[in-house]
């Protein structure tokens, strides 16, 4: 509990210290959206109703995914190159553990500039949408699959290093799958979508929002069957790469 509460005081030390850095990634992320509501508005009709819904809830999850996978890759890699990692593993709790609440954390900076990014952008397109209670279950759904999102990330830096190229490319091809609308492609494209990270609680918030008529059963169990996939991915992935990394004596930056 000591080391989640110190994790929690570290992030909030950083956003203290480095405000101006925090804020302009959340400017840059509302000028995003305008650049993609405003193109879709110039090209003729517009992106209202529930196109717009749609647009929103897609890209708010993207912005969950993208701040955690950012800042958790940027914020290992740092870390290995000024050998604060390798002390890290030299402490007497579990790394597994340790990781688990540097996740945990992001995690929830991610959420909470999620939600501000969400009021700002309806404020923005005037457009207020109404979420049943029923939406806090794929939302937390997602926050699952984020966790092990988390881990797979760790584990890439651990082995690879410098992957900052690989996650700027990863982020915004994932920003275009995000804004895909699966849930109104046959059953054989949605079950598909249920192999990718978050998708299928992105289509059940959209169906949510929109008021329309759904398969809660079929949603249910996709979203479930995608959480645990990818937490089982991101944890197995870790486990080997914590081995391997450590085995060969290479957890260094040089």
């Amino acid at each position: 509990m000591d080391c989640l509460k110190a994790e929690i005081w570290r992030q909030i030390y950083l956003y203290k210290r480095y405000p101006f850095s925090y804020f302009s990634d959340f400017i840059l992320l509302i000028l995003m959206f305008m650049a993609i509501f405003f193109s879709g508005s110039l090209a003729g009709g517009g992106i209202i109703g529930k196109t717009l819904n749609a647009l929103v809830i897609g890209y708010v999850l993207w912005t969950l995914i993208q701040n955690t996978i950012s800042q958790m890759g940027t914020g290992i890699a740092n870390q290995m190159q000024n050998g604060i990692l390798e002390q890290q593993f030299l402490m007497p709790i579990s790394f597994k553990r340790l990781f688990f609440n540097k996740i945990v954390v992001n995690i929830v900076s991610s959420a909470i500039q999620a939600f501000l990014a969400l009021i700002i952008i309806m404020m923005i397109t005037n457009n207020w949408i109404k979420f049943s209670p029923i939406t806090v279950l794929p939302f937390f759904l997602a926050l699952l699959v984020t966790i092990g999102l988390g881990y797979l990330i760790v584990s890439l830096v651990l082995k690879f290093k410098r992957i900052g190229s690989s996650l700027v490319i990863f982020q915004y091809v994932y920003l275009g799958i995000l804004l895909i609308n699966f849930e109104n492609y046959p059953l054989s494209i949605k079950y598909l979508s249920c192999l990718l990270p978050i998708c299928p609680m992105v289509s059940w918030m959209r169906l949510i929002v929109n008021q329309r008529t759904y398969n809660f059963s079929f949603y249910l169990m996709a979203s479930i069957f995608n959480a645990i996939l990818w937490l089982v991915i991101g944890f197995f992935i870790f486990e080997i790469t914590n081995r391997k990394v450590r085995k060969a004596g290479s957890l260094a930056a040089y």
